[in-house]
């Protein structure tokens, strides 16, 4: 009887690990996203204001 609960039990853990997986893929990509954005803000070329231009 104990042996039918060991397929339950593995199958629990398979699930967990691939909802962990996701989970971590995830936040891994929002990270990643965040510092490509941050980069490329900073190096975006400068333009001058249009209030300079005009005097």
């Amino acid at each position: 009887m104990l042996e039918h609960y060991f397929g339950i039990i593995e199958a629990i853990f398979v699930f967990s690990l691939a909802i962990a997986f996701y989970v971590w893929q995830m936040r891994d990509l929002k990270k990643e996203k965040t510092k490509a954005e941050i980069r490329a803000r900073e190096t975006e070329p400068r333009q001058p204001d249009d209030d300079l231009k005009t005097g």
